[in-house]
């Protein structure tokens, strides 16, 4: 028993300690300090963990798997406080226009709301909440299209990586998927030629 909880554990702490830098590392840390055994540690931390992932997420308005499928995908064009190209913002409407997920919808009010909610939430807070409302046949392709648009240059730098590691954990993708998917795409775009925007 004390095997399996700390194993837990070790995944618990792996995992948020590459999604939750700073303070939650502090925190998780004073837990280890306090805590008397393994399985003191491990309630200690799940109970942190649960209280810092919803803290203001049940405010945030996403209520179908339309709405969080295009939040994701702004959720993770727009992390780091990025902004969105001319070029981006023709790939996600060609991407969405030609999706059969999103006929008959209105992918104008759905790309509002989530500018809307990527201004006042970010990233991170986004891709939690909305992740689990992405049903499950959808799940992969959503993420492949993430990473269509995020290697449009053929190349993605370290936030973008984290981004995509996030979006691909709460998406309930393997590891093995999520690079294989990536490296494909990596590949694929290497040489696209770069539009310079004046």
């Amino acid at each position: 028993m004390i095997l399996m909880v700390t194993g837990a554990l070790t995944a618990f702490w792996h995992i948020n300690r590459i999604l939750y830098k700073g303070s939650i590392k502090i925190c998780v840390e004073q837990e280890f300090r306090n805590a008397h055994n393994s399985a003191t540690v491990f309630v200690c931390f799940a109970f942190f963990h649960q209280c810092y992932l919803h803290l203001g997420m049940n405010n945030i308005p996403i209520t179908n798997e339309l709405e969080a499928s295009v939040a994701i995908l702004f959720a993770c064009v727009l992390h780091d406080g990025k902004t969105l190209s001319q070029a981006q913002i023709e790939q996600l409407s060609r991407m969405l226009v030609l999706s059969a997920r999103f006929k008959g919808s209105s992918l104008n009010d759905l790309s509002v709301k989530a500018l809307s909610l990527q201004a006042e939430h970010g990233s991170k807070l986004i891709i939690e909440h909305a992740a689990p409302l992405v049903s499950e046949e959808f799940r992969d392709t959503l993420f492949a299209m993430c990473c269509e648009i995020m290697t449009a240059d053929g190349r993605i730098d370290e936030n973008e990586s984290e981004i995509l590691a996030m979006a691909a954990l709460y998406l309930g993708l393997s590891v093995e998927d999520m690079k294989m998917m990536l490296t494909t795409y990596l590949i694929r775009n290497r040489w696209n030629v770069q539009i310079v925007e004046e």
